[in-house]
């Protein structure tokens, strides 16, 4: 195993530990965990862009399936503008129908356990509140 992967490996264990503090670990494989936080699920990835470089991206499922309107348009544009971390789009912009999504990517490998924590749960609540105001207080199903 390179010192990269090694790192990234190590990185996303980090993940899977403390994502357990406010949500659930789903599966986990080399690369990646799912987590559900709320009536959310996310891909968190870990990726080694260089040496001492490792970083997470997070993928979070916010809604499913909603009718694409305008009013959908400016609550996304909204809550995504109320974001401290990360943004919040809709996967098809010009569909009858689109998933929201919330993406954001950090440096994270040299986070000491309680900042990583922090951040995570930050990202991933805030995209689990969003979830509850896009959807009725359903969440993606």
């Amino acid at each position: 195993m390179t010192d990269s992967v090694a790192a990234s490996a190590e990185l996303l264990a980090r993940v899977v530990a403390l994502v357990g503090e406010f949500g659930e670990v789903g599966d986990v494989d080399r690369d990646s965990v799912v987590a559900q936080v709320g009536s959310t699920r996310a891909s968190i990835r870990a990726l080694s862009l260089a040496p001492g470089l490792e970083v997470l991206t997070v993928t979070q499922l916010v809604a499913v399936n909603l009718p694409n309107t305008d009013d959908l348009r400016d609550d996304v544009e909204s809550y995504d503008a109320q974001l401290s971390l990360g943004a919040l789009r809709r996967s098809d912009p010009d569909g009858v129908t689109t998933d929201v999504l919330q993406y954001y990517t950090f440096p994270a490998g040299s986070l000491d356990d309680i900042p990583l924590l922090t951040v995570l749960h930050m990202v991933l609540s805030a995209g689990a509140d969003a979830a509850v105001r896009l959807s009725g207080g359903q969440g993606p199903s």
